[in-house]
């Protein structure tokens, strides 16, 4: 590797001399991986001796022993280094760490291109592959929570879902869940959004899904938001783009790195049941709010109080019995690149397994705890077949498998709704003889179901295997080239099933005090099932002619391209998007900018003479930091403002193929008699719903309007982004009349909207000696408006969404509750209760007509500005790292909407349901003042929740700041692994994860929901070693 370092040095003699001699060497300065940097400043610390590496990273430099070497790149921590007597014999050898915060000079385009950030015009925000591996987790995303401006993350579940339904919908483009669609992916846990949008994905130039990506194999995530960038995604541009680039191969020796990280993760949030004395007691209460006989008496409250009589009067805390304190993760990675110039690879190979927190049985066999694993293969070939003909080759390869208990069939996620939904005092685990604990309304016991019903598990396999081919003409005409790509993607989920149920018993003692055990739930025997969960193939093309060229000041830059998808999933006909693209860029001195795009854009699954749109964006850029009258104004390194316009798509996907042709369906309950029987006939056809034929993908006219700064050196940076996006043709069904025939309208493109805001981002990064730091933050401010929906026609303003927020909730206005003397004066309530008492809910009577209804919702939450932002901040010092993020939401509504939580004591059969501890704070006589909640009823109270209408009552505040990520780390010294390791770079780390939050509600996780997994805190350790 050396020898090939000098090629770019000529009459060189290195001389090895006393300490007291000087002399000149060959040194090399490399990154973390090994690879040379070069327009490295090197300098001889206290003299005027400086020199920079040249392309392979090498410097000459007259040094004696005992100076102090200095390093400084604008992408790379300052660093320093103390000749020793070795260095005068071998050279010097570096390695220099990268900035947290880069100063990139290019930006990531979507099919492995590369733009340059200084005429770039669109807005835009890309983290790297050093920020991307702290987090520990299955998936990348945790780690771009608060990283990126304009891209707000909510998290909002702690696990996965594991798809098991037979030939379910599963769509690998794009995997990030389209709201409002119902599509399905990977991604269960967390809503992505950009803009009011779900961004597409882009991995390597191909539209596929990113939560399974290895986090070490990923080199950098951009973020493209604006017309002109996403404009190749045609008739789905509005949504912007989400562009994921891989680790590439390098033309190095080779270079390996190992990566092996272990995590224990903790429940966050559990929810607080009341013990078994506080439900009967509250129970009792709110039977006797109800009119109705209180069912526990004083010798029931004793046994559940003192627990004398555990089988008869249990008090089980279902969720410290059933899930643990911890669950285990780990992961490993190993990455392999090198090559020469006419072939360079790059291998990377990577486990994932997570755990979860469900107990189990060591008599079992088999595994009955929620996991999941994921095996991946990710690898890369270069190859300079000619002076002008290159290709590259890729091939993924994923193998995930998951496993969950057994329960009912139905999986993890209904388990954890009957754990909310039973109460402590339902049953005992077990009887007496051993037996499983239940009775009549509590049929399926729970532990039962968790550790003795078997497991399901599912399956996925993927493969995906792309070509790229590129033949430059610069030969016959400078800055021409073609490119072609084709890739294959390959994908098959199945689910196995083997589940059983047991009987349970319900014990009690008769009046001779002998046990009585009755039988409740015959037994099933073992249930063996496979189910094809879903078969996807996605085959892709795309040919495209550039052309880059300059000619003195002026630079021009254009390409046409074309691709098209075919899309298999399950039993459906294919789907078929296609593009054809053209852009067209300009710029004078690299100070005046213009660019330029279209695109016209193809789905089959428009009606036939509607199944083409034209979309087309263009931008204008003016760095005026590059302008004579700022020379004088050294500190600034760039002030560019950029502007962005264009019309862009959002098509429908996966909507089937008939949405604009008439079907026709059976309809066995709208049969008619034949004859004089009235007791057979004939099924009617009906046309259900009505078709569209003029059904169209929806536009938006999306303006961009940003600057970019940068002072000091790069060691300020500050971005500005404007955006005001109007969405015209917008599906919606009519109001004013929603039947017509006793058939349902169709979708019609109608609606209109508008989504506007800001995002902003500021870094400092600077070095004292030593000591590298870095704090950066953005913040972001959206808002939306509904310009006009078919509406009925409704007697108050404040009933009409159009106007209003698209985010807005309505509902009943809560004041306070209700008082003896309120019933008294006959205050206004909800027609058709009839026990409407002191302690309910008081509701504002808006229009003043003396009864609560419908015409008095209004707006109730939802309607405010969203503000969302991220805190990064970090240092270096000596081989050791620290980094911390917090992330924030403001302006955020929760609306309560299970009753099982809020409300509690919900009828389950003969038996009434679980109830939480915020319940002690409700009303009575004697905290009419201090109650939060509503007095209490059992079996559930429709007036409290607004009649179905909603209710302030119940909408909490959502805001919340939360210490997401916090890494330390350190690297050995590289004396140290050079004397006793052979030269390995070795760092050890520990990170944590949602290790703080502070949240404006107590009651549950602001992210995650009441019924779903738990949010989980994780602590991990791990080594990387790099050779």
């Amino acid at each position: 590797m050396l020898i090939c370092l000098l090629l770019g040095i000529q009459s060189i003699r290195v001389k090895a001399q006393e300490s007291s001699a000087k002399s000149p060497i060959i040194n090399v300065v490399l990154d973390s991986y090994g690879n040379p940097v070069p327009e490295v400043e090197v300098g001889v610390k206290g003299s005027n001796l400086s020199t920079v590496t040249n392309i392979n990273g090498a410097f000459v430099l007259d040094f004696k022993i005992g100076d102090v070497i200095t390093y400084q790149h604008k992408n790379f921590i300052y660093s320093e280094s103390k000749i020793s007597k070795t260095d005068l014999k071998k050279g010097v050898k570096i390695h220099l760490h990268e900035k947290p915060i880069k100063t990139p000079e290019n930006v990531p385009g979507p099919y492995g291109e590369t733009f340059d950030k200084q005429s770039f015009l669109g807005s835009e925000a890309t983290v790297y592959t050093d920020q991307l591996t702290k987090a520990m987790g299955s998936t990348v995303i945790p780690a771009l929570v608060g990283k990126m401006p304009g891209l707000n993350i909510i998290q909002t579940r702690g696990a996965r879902l594991h798809y098991t339904s037979s030939n379910s919908n599963l769509d690998l483009i794009g995997s990030i869940p389209v709201f409002g669609r119902g599509v399905y992916s990977d991604n269960s846990e967390f809503a992505l959004s950009s803009r009011g949008q779900s961004p597409i994905v882009i991995v390597d130039g191909i539209q596929r899904e990113f939560y399974s990506l290895d986090p070490e194999a990923i080199e950098s995530i951009s973020l493209q938001k604006d017309a002109l960038s996403s404009m190749f995604l045609g008739m789905q541009s509005s949504r912007g783009a989400l562009i994921i680039t891989t680790k590439k191969p390098t033309q190095t020796a080779m270079n390996v790195s190992f990566t092996g990280k272990f995590g224990v993760n903790s429940p966050l949030k559990l929810p607080k049941p009341l013990n078994s004395y506080q439900y009967a007691y509250l129970l009792n209460e709110a039977l006797v709010n109800d009119g109705k006989l209180a069912i526990y008496g004083y010798d029931d409250f004793s046994k559940y109080r003192n627990g004398t009589s555990p089988y008869t009067h249990p008090n089980v805390n279902w969720y410290d019995e059933l899930l643990n304190d911890n669950a285990s993760s780990q992961s490993y990675n190993l990455n392999v690149s090198g090559g020469n110039n006419v072939a360079q690879y790059f291998v990377s190979l990577g486990y994932m397994g997570e755990n979860g927190l469900f107990v189990t049985s060591s008599k079992n066999p088999y595994n009955t705890n929620l996991s999941y694993e994921r095996y991946s293969i990710t690898s890369k070939v270069n190859v300079k077949v000619t002076q002008d003909f290159t290709t590259s080759i890729m091939l993924v390869g994923r193998i995930e498998d998951g496993n969950q208990p057994g329960g009912n069939g139905s999986g993890y996620s209904e388990l954890l709704n009957t754990i909310f939904t039973t109460p402590n005092s339902a049953y005992p685990i077990t009887n007496p003889d051993g037996s499983w604990g239940g009775n009549i309304s509590f049929t399926n016991n729970l532990m039962s179901q968790t550790v003795n019903s078997g497991y399901i598990k599912d399956n996925t396999r993927d493969i995906l295997g792309t070509i790229n081919l590129n033949y430059d003409f610069n030969k016959l005409v400078k800055g021409l080239s073609l490119q072609g790509i084709g890739s294959i993607t390959s994908q098959s989920r199945s689910a196995t099933f083997r589940t059983k149920r047991s009987s349970v018993f319900a014990y009690k003692l008769d009046s001779e005090g002998n046990p009585v055990y009755t039988m409740y739930s015959t037994p099933s025997p073992q249930i063996n099932s496979f189910y094809s969960v879903g078969n996807y193939q996605d085959m892709y093309g795309q040919l495209a002619i550039n052309y880059n060229r300059k000619f003195g000041l002026h630079g021009i830059k254009a390409s046409v391209k074309g691709d098209t998808h075919t899309i298999l999933n399950n039993y459906d006909l294919p789907e078929i998007p296609s593009n054809i693209m053209a852009n067209l860029a300009y710029n004078f001195n690299d100070k005046y900018f213009v660019q330029s795009a279209l695109t016209e854009s193809y789905y089959n699954r428009y009606a036939p003479g509607k199944r083409w749109g034209t979309f087309y964006a263009f931008g204008l850029g003016w760095d005026i930091s590059k302008e004579i009258f700022m020379e004088s104004l050294d500190l600034i390194n760039k002030l560019k403002l950029r502007g962005v316009y264009g019309l862009t798509g959002n098509g429908i996907t996966n909507s089937g193929y008939y949405i604009w042709s008439q079907t026709f369906s059976y309809n066995g309950a709208a049969w008619y008699p034949l004859g004089t029987s009235q007791s057979s006939g004939f099924f009617t056809s009906e046309n259900q719903p009505l078709a569209n034929p003029n059904i169209t993908w929806e536009k938006s006219n999306k303006t961009n309007i940003g600057l970019d700064f940068a002072m000091l050196n790069d060691k300020i940076q500050f971005t500005a982004d404007y955006y005001n996006d109007h969405y015209f043709d917008l599906l919606q069904s009519r109001g004013k009349s929603i039947e017509l025939m006793g058939s349902t309208y169709p979708s019609e493109n109608i609606g209109k909207a508008r989504r506007y805001g800001a995002e902003l981002s500021l870094t400092y990064q600077d070095n004292i000696g030593k000591l590298n730091y870095y704090i950066t933050g953005n913040w972001n401010i959206e808002q939306s408006k509904i310009l006009f929906m078919d509406e009925q026609d409704l007697p108050y303003d404040y009933l009409y969404r159009t106007g209003k927020p698209m985010s807005a909730i309505f509902g009943l206005l809560a004041d306070g509750f209700l008082t003896a003397q309120d019933i008294a004066n006959k205050y206004p309530v909800i027609n058709g209760f009839k026990n409407i008492q002191p302690g309910d809910v008081k509701y504002v009577d808006l229009n003043n007509d003396g009864v609560i209804d419908e015409f008095d919702r209004t707006v109730i939450g939802g309607d405010k500005p969203l503000s969302f932002f991220g805190i990064d901040l970090g240092l270096e010092y000596g081989g050791f790292e620290f980094s911390m993020l917090w992330q924030g939401v403001y302006n955020r509504d929760i609306y309560l909407s299970d009753r099982n939580f809020t409300e509690g004591f919900l009828q389950i059969n003969q038996h009434y349901g679980q109830a939480y501890e915020h319940l002690l704070n409700r009303w009575t006589p004697e905290t009419a003042e201090t109650a939060t909640f509503p007095r209490l009823s059992a079996g559930g109270n429709n007036y409290n929740y607004g009649n179905g209408w909603g209710t302030s009552l119940w909408l909490k505040s959502g805001n919340f700041i939360r210490l997401k990520n916090l890494n330390i780390a350190y690297n050995l010294p590289e004396s140290f692994t050079r004397n006793y390791l052979g030269n390995l770079r070795v760092k050890i780390f520990a990170a944590g994860q949602n290790l703080l939050t502070f949240s404006a509600i107590d009651l549950v996780d602001p992210e995650v929901g009441f019924t779903s997994y738990p949010l989980q805190r994780n602590i991990n350790f791990g080594v990387n070693v790099k050779f």
